[in-house]
């Protein structure tokens, strides 16, 4: 039985870089288990997954894009006058992805979050291009360039809200889950370069001021030992994710 719940449910997708695979297996889980996700806002990785399942991407393919993704085919040093990588590979990668899609077009109704460089103010992309959208929210400062929307250069959402519940209450959800990668991260463990250096400074600042709305399920995947920078963990990352969900919500649901 249900426990009373609906399984209509919204989905905030939190950042986390490479962690964000672990999306992938709440996404299987969820699937399997027939819940009808409604809305989805998403963050940096989480604006990438959830973009994509958005517009109707299986999660097969999204599973077999974890599995091609390499730096090297996402990054080109740049001068770094704004940053440290050009963003052509990058939105290459997105548009392989999800298309030249509207966020308009979606079949799921779907918000992606940025930061404003100029006014420090959050984003919330729900209309334009898509890939652009999540190229904005995944514009990690100083490492990837920041994206003019609108006259606005933004950048990655998880300076100004790195698990975007709120949101996804605010679009009309019921029911919303959280997934947030980095909570269970932040060990010890020494950054091995720049990339991460960058990363896991943006996870300290988030992390302090990460907030959710008291009826918000979150999911935690046990990301301990895994590493934000790290893109061959993905088989791993997606089922930690999976087994977090099916942890946290058969409590609920069962």
């Amino acid at each position: 039985m249900n426990n009373g719940r609906l399984k209509d449910v919204g989905l905030a997708l939190g950042g986390g870089a490479a962690l964000g695979a672990a999306h992938i297996g709440v996404l299987r889980y969820l699937a399997e288990r027939d819940f009808k996700v409604t809305h989805i806002a998403g963050t940096s990785v989480g604006a990438l997954v959830g973009g994509a399942y958005a517009c109707g991407v299986p999660i097969t393919e999204l599973t077999k894009f974890a599995r091609r993704a390499r730096w090297t085919k996402l990054t080109r040093l740049s001068i770094p006058r704004m940053s440290l990588f050009a963003n052509d590979r990058l939105r290459d990668f997105i548009y392989r992805l999800v298309g030249g899609r509207y966020i308009h077009e979606t079949e799921i109704p779907f918000a992606a979050v940025a930061c404003s460089l100029e006014t420090g103010r959050q984003v919330v992309l729900q209309e334009g291009p898509l890939a652009e959208a999540i190229l904005a929210s995944c514009a990690i400062p100083g490492i990837f360039e920041p994206v003019e929307i609108n006259g606005e250069l933004l950048c990655d959402g998880g300076v100004v809200n790195q698990v975007p519940d709120g949101i996804v209450w605010e679009m009309g959800a019921r029911q919303v889950i959280a997934v947030d990668l980095i909570s269970n991260v932040m060990s010890n463990q020494r950054p091995e370069n720049i990339f991460g250096v960058f990363y896991k400074a943006l996870n300290i600042l988030t992390k302090r001021t990460m907030t959710f709305h008291p009826d918000t399920i979150v999911i935690s995947p046990p990301t301990t030992g895994f590493s934000t920078v790290d893109l061959n963990n993905y088989r791993a990352l997606i089922r930690i994710g999976y087994r977090a969900a099916k942890d946290t919500l058969e409590k609920i649901w069962l």
